[in-house]
């Protein structure tokens, strides 16, 4: 019996990890771009205080979509479906963040 060889890459938690750790890095970028000089926990509670470090995190998830799209033009679903899933949970933490 012969089995099909899939890609190494197209793993749930490959995609998982994609889609976790790419708004992480966008949102590090970001701070490094505009305000570097400051500390990054006096950038994140400047940001808490002012309500806008959920709307700046959430823009960087918009980066997920891209790869997203990436892994299903190469048709790797698992991976696509691990990024949606590390997107759902971004959208999880934010809405409870709002809740308090």
């Amino acid at each position: 019996m012969q089995r099909s060889r899939g890609n190494k890459l197209d793993k749930l938690g490959i995609g998982m990890l994609a889609g976790l750790v790419l708004p992480l890095f966008i949102f590090v970028i970001v701070y490094l771009v505009n305000d570097s000089s400051v500390a990054f926990s006096d950038y994140l509670e400047s940001l808490w205080k002012i309500r806008v470090l959920l709307k700046v995190g959430s823009l960087c998830i918009f980066a997920n979509l891209a790869i997203f799209w990436g892994f299903l033009h190469l048709q790797y679903e698992k991976a696509a479906r691990g990024v949606l899933a590390a997107t759902l949970l971004y959208a999880f933490v934010v809405l409870i963040s709002r809740a308090f």
